[in-house]
């Protein structure tokens, strides 16, 4: 098991010391630690998969080929637009660093096909082939790296040996899944009923039809969601926890772990954009896990 400020940082290319366009776009130069040279990245927002099965997702690719590929799954509800931001930005540099990455977007969620109604935890292994397979298609012939952020940790555990992927990256993981759909129920609750939120409503605003923190989540799929844990024996491939010193990650067997900063810690229970999620705060735990890499953390 390694920690992610100790581990060798030779031959992998920092995150610091980059400029960036008004667009976000990094310009290629060498970077302070002389540790290699930062890429030109493409970004390609693409649909994919067939034609009943609609996915969107993101491609950032760096120029000139990659060492590895980074399928990046993301969170769900509010969670997934409260931080859309902050992982396009990770894509952005780890692509940089020689990492070819894909973020996407469930079916019924995001900008892929279907509503949220139609969202469910047991087809989110389908999505996940689909993606993989886009993936495969954009950067051939390297090792695949699943990603899964928050709740779909739940998923890429149960689905990444099946995808062949060579490693997997928990990223500030939900564990349980009943436990994570009783807060979301709970918190829901407490929303409706916030003065602060309905100032002039005696009691509590009323919820619509199978709405959860203010998506479509039917009772099927919180009884999916609740039914997934990350219990038990993992996939059989590396694993990696990055969480922060509260997070329930850190509970987890684990081929190495990576402690987040306590600014990560806030986002994953605010529901307002009350302000940007801090990439900088980040860099350690990409760094090490970079590190991980050129030291053989991935199989394949």
């Amino acid at each position: 098991m390694t920690d992610g400020r100790e581990g060798e940082r030779a031959g992998v290319a920092a995150l610091d010391g980059r400029t960036w366009t008004a667009r976000d776009a990094p310009v290629a130069h060498d970077t302070a630690k002389g540790a290699g040279k930062v890429r030109d990245v493409v970004m390609l927002p693409a649909f994919f998969g067939p034609d009943e099965r609609r996915l969107f997702g993101v491609g950032h690719l760096p120029v000139g080929g990659a060492r590895a590929a980074l399928l990046m799954c993301p969170p769900l509800l509010h969670e997934h637009m409260r931080s859309y931001r902050f992982f396009s930005q990770m894509a952005a540099q780890l692509a940089g660093a020689g990492i070819a990455c894909l973020r996407f977007d469930y079916y019924g969620t995001g900008d892929s096909g279907g509503d949220d109604g139609q969202f469910q935890p047991d087809s989110t292994a389908r999505d996940l082939v689909l993606a993989a397979a886009e993936l495969r298609r954009l950067a051939q012939g390297i090792p695949l790296i699943v990603m899964a952020a928050r709740a779909s940790a739940l998923f890429a555990w149960r689905d990444a040996g099946a995808l062949g992927a060579s490693a997997l990256w928990l990223w500030q993981p939900v564990v349980d899944g009943a436990r994570y759909v009783q807060s979301l129920l709970a918190r829901d609750a407490r929303e409706r009923g916030s003065k602060h939120r309905y100032p002039l409503l005696k009691g509590r605003a009323p919820a619509l039809q199978d709405d959860l923190m203010g998506f479509r989540l039917s009772p099927g799929a919180q009884q999916a969601l609740a039914a997934l844990t990350l219990a038990g024996p993992g996939p059989e491939v590396p694993v990696s926890v990055v969480d922060t010193a509260d997070g329930e990650g850190h509970a987890l067997e684990s081929d190495a772990r990576f402690r987040l900063p306590a600014s990560l810690s806030a986002w994953t229970d605010e529901v307002d954009l009350d302000g940007l999620i801090p990439l900088r705060d980040a860099r350690d735990a990409l760094e090490g896990l970079l590190a991980g890499l050129a030291k053989g953390g991935a199989r394949g």
